[in-house]
């Protein structure tokens, strides 16, 4: 369990703010609506659940993912308004220097800062964005109940396959996909019926891991969770994404999308100044992007959020 530190003093240094962009708009928040940040010496996370508390997401960066990373007296944890974080970062993902993001300052505010020169002379571009005191987020996966079932995929794959599905989501607030696992003969299918039916089975080849932890394992997802967590994986077409999901015994589904990050900046053709190379970070290291999903209640009629 993180424990929020009144003492955090943190300096970090990201070398191409257009990957930190993709990884958080992964998460999709949308609105005035609050995430809260980690900082703190195993890394920086972002985190976010909708109001409903049925679906968490979140990113998370290791400090080898930055050219530098300096951070002492804790875990500092504070909110900041989403839209007005990705705004910033926008401004500054148009320029190939490195962004340096400090908190707190004596207003306890997150201050962003490019340099124009690489000695770190001059200041180009400076932010401060206010800050909000709020709780770390109940995680969901402290409800973890085994014996638990997973499947490996490529992040492309379910993509592909929440988009397939869209059509019989259309005019319905309450469409649902069930998640059908099967132990022997190995089977895994999504079917979605609201508007219209359509089940997609995966091609078992696909899979790089399986395990059905029964004979059967079938739970039924909200359609506009599932796109959430499926649809904007921070990297064109989902490529170089490798994905797991993981259900537990009463349904609760994590869904893990590891990231490389250079692969997102290969495919940006941005390899300027502020590019990962050798010398700055170790680029086998991955980005992670999570989710967490109550599985619907048999018979539930849903709600609207």
């Amino acid at each position: 369990m993180v424990t929020p530190s009144q003492h955090t003093q943190a300096c970090v240094k990201v070398p191409n703010v257009r990957v930190l962009v993709q990884m958080l708009q992964a998460i999709k928040c949308t609105g005035k609506q609050y995430c809260t940040v980690l900082m703190g010496p195993e890394g920086l996370s972002v985190r976010w659940e909708i109001d409903s508390k049925t679906l968490q997401s979140s990113i998370f960066l290791r400090p080898e993912m930055f050219s530098e990373y300096q951070c002492s007296g804790g875990v500092g944890v504070f909110g900041l308004q989403f839209n007005h974080l990705m705004d910033t970062l926008q401004v500054f993902a148009s320029s190939g220097h490195e962004l340096v993001l400090k908190y707190p300052n004596a207003n306890m505010q997150l201050e962003c800062q490019m340099n124009e020169g690489g000695d770190g002379s001059v200041v180009n571009m400076y932010a401060q964005l206010d800050s909000q005191e709020m709780p770390i987020p109940k995680d969901l996966s402290d409800y973890w109940q085994d014996p638990s079932s997973y499947f490996l995929v490529p992040g492309s794959l379910l993509k592909e396959t929440i988009e397939d599905l869209e059509w019989t989501a259309i005019g319905s607030n309450n469409s649902t996909v069930e998640v059908h696992m099967q132990r022997q003969p190995r089977r895994l299918s999504f079917t979605a019926q609201a508007a219209g039916s359509l089940q997609i089975e995966f091609p078992v080849g696909d899979l790089g891991g399986f395990s059905c932890a029964e004979a059967e394992v079938r739970f039924s997802y909200k359609y506009k969770n599932l796109r959430t967590a499926l649809s904007n994986i921070p990297q064109k077409d989902a490529t170089g994404v490798n994905s797991k999901v993981s259900i537990d015994a009463q349904g609760l589904m994590k869904i893990t999308h590891m990231v490389n990050l250079q692969h997102i900046m290969d495919q940006e053709g941005f390899l300027g100044q502020a590019a990962y190379t050798d010398s700055q970070v170790d680029i086998s290291r991955t980005g992670i992007v999570s989710f967490m999903m109550v599985a619907e209640e048999e018979g539930a009629d849903g709600d609207s959020d």
